[in-house]
């Protein structure tokens, strides 16, 4: 087994305890909770084949899923943000040649980029997660409220959790 997969491993299942035992207990204003285990799909190798990238995201969210006790929510959300990945990359211009051994990560890209990226990704995971929660429409502005509150709390813990957990990659 590889370097990489191993570090990919052992930082799913630190981001899946941090998820499960830490931030899920934190609940800011009764409606701000971060969701920081998404971080594996984004940090998944340019590489990476799309469906393997969507099986790693259903699986990510359905891990988070059996350890909270609810019943797919997490496992929806990352799926959708899974398949919008290749999207959102072809989608942001990157004024450098993407190569297939870097990252999607702070260290490895522009900054702007980076920020759309992770923005972009984080908006679809909890605008899917919240929607499917409350199955509604009526309270709109409410949603999208509660939507980009926990986007830009999830942000914050995601580029806390990118500066201190990954090195730059070597470029040669």
């Amino acid at each position: 087994m590889s370097k990489m997969y191993l570090k990919q491993i052992v930082g799913f299942i630190l981001l899946l305890a941090l998820q499960v035992f830490v931030l899920n207990r934190v609940c800011l204003w009764g409606i701000i909770t971060p969701m920081v285990y998404i971080v594996f799909i984004f940090s998944l190798p340019f590489g990476t084949p799309k469906w393997l990238v969507v099986l790693l995201g259903f699986f990510c969210g359905l891990f988070v899923d059996i350890f909270l006790g609810v019943i797919g929510i997490h496992a929806l959300a990352a799926l959708v943000t899974a398949f919008l990945r290749a999207g959102i990359i072809r989608l942001i211009p990157l004024r450098m040649e993407r190569e297939e051994h870097l990252l999607p990560i702070f260290y490895d890209m522009k900054f702007i980029w980076y920020i759309q990226y992770a923005f972009y990704l984080t908006f679809i995971h909890h605008f899917t997660y919240y929607f499917i929660d409350v199955l509604s429409f009526q309270n709109f502005s409410k949603l999208i409220l509660t939507v980009l509150a926990n986007t830009l709390c999830s942000l914050l813990c995601i580029f806390l959790i990118q500066i201190l957990a990954y090195k730059p990659s070597k470029r040669y």
